[in-house]
């Protein structure tokens, strides 16, 4: 009797059981068959979404091809007429409604430098005489335009009244908002003249010499203000460079164009000279193909030197553009050693650490003494900062680490660099930590320790969040230009 109820209980136990998991695994079905049909849903929504995407539908139907143009370089003397004309075959599926009431209207828009103005034409001194939109010729009676079929525009310009080359690009431009940029029309307007009175510049450059290591290949940034009256262009058959003297080596303009009255920026690739000692390059600012214009070298001195300084920021706390402001100023490329905090809160200002041409380092993430960490605490202060940075940069800030408080010791030397960093001390320590504001008395301290009996490989510590040192910057600056040190960045030392 005992046996046959211990039996039942089991019985009744084994089925309830059973109930149990056949109910939780139907839930489970339902959810997982429930979750699989919304995924389903969503991605036949997508695709469909993308199907009915009339943009996409443009982008695939409307194609052209250039058939014919008058010549790339237009020559025209001041305020000269001329009509232009370009002749353009539909190469897409789909036919171009010219009846007036169609939703894609075509037309030819100027889209160079930007899609919304003209590069020449100004309505206010009415160097052009027809629209930054083109309409279609009016020698055009066609309803539509079908694949394969032509189309003529006609553009009337008026050359601007200042001497120079001039550019325009123009593309075609559907439903009046979207240009089609696989191919673009490009015209080189050449008004002739004074080229003299066109083009002048003026160095905007602190100064045009500087200290090099020797067998390097550096930048030179060389920048010079448009005071002429004319534009100048990166690119066409006219464009604008820096000729080396004695080698005819070009270096083109950095910016698309620079109007009169703006800043460009050349960036010459030096190859510095094996032997130490001081040296000379001249540089010839041109405008392609003008012959009539003729300027004055553009005069840079090199000092081929084995002193080198490195100048390094730590932490990041306070405003770090006004410091990468202060270097481009001069010409001066530095480290920034940041903390994995600062990162998180201030990602744009590590891109522009980056972008700017300085070297990102890793400083710790909340700046602890590591001589009171753990293995597991080095670790994670270290690879946490990395993986912080390397998200909002793109970049691996490995090797380069300096301690917080340059505090360290044998343990935590060996799992630094037992796991691939390369810490970095300091030469020259300037307590600038302890001048949050700017001050007389900031400023003299950290140009005083700055610069107190470097040695031939020196390494400046200071800190974003003392505003005496970037008040003082310039003044470091010029110490180490004037004692024939070379400026450079952590991974040069």
């Amino acid at each position: 009797m005992v046996k046959y109820l211990d039996q039942k209980i089991k019985t009744k136990m084994k089925n309830k059981i059973l109930a149990i998991l056949a109910v939780g695994l139907m839930s489970t079905l339902f959810y997982f068959q429930t979750n699989l049909s919304q995924t389903l849903k969503t991605q036949v929504l997508i695709e469909i979404n993308e199907k009915e995407n009339p943009r996409s539908e443009i982008l695939q139907n409307y194609n052209y091809k250039i058939i014919s143009q008058d010549k790339s370089t237009v020559e025209l003397d001041a305020n000269e007429e001329k009509n232009l004309t370009i002749i353009i075959q539909n190469t897409g599926k789909t036919s171009w409604d010219l009846s007036g009431n169609s939703k894609n209207p075509i037309f030819l828009k100027s889209i160079f430098p930007n899609e919304t103005n003209s590069n020449i034409y100004d309505q206010q001194a009415e160097n052009w005489q027809s629209p930054v939109l083109y309409k279609i010729s009016d020698t055009d009676k066609k309803e539509e335009i079908k694949t394969n079929e032509t189309i003529t525009f006609e553009l009337k310009i008026k050359a601007p009244k200042n001497a120079g080359a001039y550019k325009e690009k123009f593309g075609l431009l559907i439903e009046n908002k979207k240009l089609l940029r696989n191919k673009t029309l490009d015209f080189d307007i050449l008004v002739e003249g004074d080229y003299a009175d066109s083009y002048s510049y003026e160095y905007t450059n602190p100064e045009m010499k500087d200290n090099y290591l020797p067998n390097k290949e550096k930048p030179l940034e060389i920048k010079l203000k448009n005071t002429g009256k004319t534009p100048w262009y990166k690119s066409g058959n006219h464009k604008t460079y820096l000729e080396e003297n004695g080698t005819k080596t070009e270096t083109e303009l950095s910016e698309y164009q620079i109007n009169p009255g703006e800043e460009g920026t050349f960036l010459v690739k030096l190859i510095t000279p094996s032997n130490l000692g001081s040296y000379e390059k001249q540089f010839i600012f041109k405008i392609k193909d003008l012959i009539a214009f003729d300027s004055s070298p553009i005069n840079f001195a090199m000092n081929i030197t084995n002193k080198k300084v490195a100048l390094t920021f730590d932490d990041g706390y306070g405003e770090i553009d006004p410091f990468i402001d202060a270097l481009d100023k001069y010409n001066v490329k530095a480290t920034f050693f940041m903390l994995g905090v600062v990162a998180q809160h201030q990602p744009e200002q590590m891109r522009r650490i980056i972008s700017s041409g300085n070297t990102l380092a890793n400083h710790s993430y909340n700046h602890p003494d590591f001589r009171t960490l753990s293995r597991e605490e080095i670790i994670w202060q270290v690879e946490e900062t990395r993986k912080i940075m390397k998200t909002i940069t793109g970049l691996d800030v490995l090797p380069y680490f300096r301690y917080p408080y340059g505090a360290h010791s044998q343990f935590s030397d060996s799992i630094i660099e037992g796991n691939g960093w390369k810490w970095i001390h300091w030469t020259q320590g300037t307590g600038d930590y302890q001048h949050h504001e700017d001050s007389a008395t900031g400023r003299h301290q950290t140009y005083f320790y700055s610069t107190l009996n470097p040695p031939d490989t020196s390494i400046v510590l200071m800190h974003i969040i003392s505003k005496s040192t970037l008040g003082t910057l310039p003044d470091v600056i010029k110490w180490y230009r004037d004692n024939n040190y070379a400026f450079i960045t952590v991974d040069e030392l």
